[in-house]
C-alpha cells in the first residue's frame, strides 16, 4: 500500500456466492422497481396539489418518494424508511409490500398515515369500543375507557366497578361485566345491536 494513501473499505452489494448474472439480475430489478415508485409519486392528485403549493417538489419524489407500505389489515403511506421502521413491530396480518401510490391516494404530507382495512382487526377493535360508548349513553360511555386503561387486572376492575354501573353494562349491553372487560381490551368481540338507518322518503 502506498505511504500516506488512507485504506477505503469496500462493501460489495453482492449476496455470497452469488453469480454475476444473478447479481446483474438482482440489480436492474431493483432499479426498475426504484423508477417505478419514484415515477409514481408526480402521477398522485394529492402529490400533485402540493406541488402546485410549493409543499412538495420533484426532487423530493427523488430522493424521497412517498409510497404506500400494504399489509393484510392496514397501509401505511409515508416515505420508505420511515414507514418500515414505523410498521416493524405491528401485527396487520401479511406483509409488508411495497406499492406506488394510487392516483386518489390521501395523506398527511408531514407524519406517517395509516388506513386500516375493514378486515384489520385494530378497526374491528375501534368501531367496537365507539359503539359500546353510544349504547352506554352519555352517564356510562367512560366506562370502555376504564375498562381500556385500566392498569389493574380484570379481577381489581371487577371489584371497583359499582353495582350502578354493573346493572348499566348488563342492561344496556347485554353482556357480563367481566365479558364487557374482555370486549374492551380487544381481547373479544361482540354481537351489539345495529345502528339504526334512518331512510328518506321519496314520492313516487
Amino acid at each position: 500500500m502506498t505511504a500516506g494513501r488512507k485504506s477505503v473499505a469496500m462493501h460489495s452489494l453482492r449476496f455470497p456466492a452469488e453469480t454475476d448474472d444473478q447479481f446483474r439480475i438482482r440489480a436492474e430489478r431493483t432499479v426498475g422497481i426504484a423508477k417505478a415508485l419514484v415515477d409514481g409519486c408526480p402521477r398522485n392528485k394529492f402529490i400533485q396539489c402540493l406541488l402546485d403549493k410549493g409543499r412538495y417538489t420533484l426532487e423530493d419524489c427523488k430522493r424521497s418518494p412517498t409510497v404506500r407500505v400494504e399489509f393484510e389489515q392496514a397501509i401505511a403511506f409515508g416515505g420508505i424508511g420511515e414507514t418500515l421502521e414505523a410498521t416493524k413491530n405491528r401485527h396487520w396480518g401479511e406483509g409488508p409490500w411495497i406499492m406506488t401510490l394510487e392516483e386518489e391516494d390521501v395523506f398527511d404530507p408531514d407524519f406517517i398515515s395509516y388506513l386500516y382495512r375493514e378486515n384489520s382487526v385494530y378497526n374491528r377493535r375501534f368501531d367496537q369500543r365507539k359503539r359500546m360508548k353510544e349504547l352506554l349513553g352519555r352517564k356510562h360511555r367512560h366506562l370502555v375507557e376504564d375498562a381500556k386503561h385500566y392498569t389493574a387486572t380484570k379481577r381489581i376492575f371487577l371489584r371497583d366497578l359499582m353495582p350502578e354501573k354493573a346493572e348499566a353494562i348488563r342492561k344496556r349491553l347485554n353482556v357480563s361485566p367481566e365479558v364487557f372487560w374482555r370486549a374492551c381490551k380487544g381481547k373479544q368481540f361482540l354481537d351489539l345491536p345495529k345502528r339504526l338507518v334512518h331512510l328518506e322518503l321519496f314520492d313516487d
